[in-house]
């Protein structure tokens, strides 16, 4: 199973390559209700839609099921996402991840693991 995906999931990135900029996840261990309760009450706009691309993926698939759980089990979102980076912080995924390497997009220049376009270039050319 790979786990480098896992591994570089973190509250706090480094900026780990030329061009990459460090990243911050401050409301991480907050719910995407509350995030948009708070929003509402700031007069901030933001995006209620899902994004179009996203159709057909697993990853709301995912998101679909951990939501089920919270409604039967409040608390199981967060204390999942606590004990993934507990057992992060342990080490439970360092021995099988893999660093990719990066690479400028041949179009953009912005740093990825393609080879040639990155996605991004590649869709927007599509």
């Amino acid at each position: 199973m790979a786990t480098g995906y896992l591994v570089r999931q973190d509250p706090a990135l480094p900026a780990d390559g030329e061009g990459l900029a460090r990243k911050i996840k401050p409301f991480c261990r907050i719910y995407e209700r509350e995030t948009a309760a708070y929003a509402i009450l700031q007069g901030i706009d933001y995006i209620e839609e899902e994004c179009p691309y996203a159709k057909g993926a697993t990853s709301l698939q995912y998101k679909e099921t951990l939501t089920q759980m919270e409604h039967d089990v409040p608390g199981t979102k967060l204390q999942f996402y606590v004990k993934f980076l507990q057992a992060k912080a342990e080490g439970l995924f360092a021995e099988t991840a893999g660093v990719p390497v990066l690479q400028p997009c041949a179009t953009c220049g912005q740093p990825t693991i393609a080879e040639g376009q990155c996605s991004f270039c590649r869709l927007w050319e599509r």
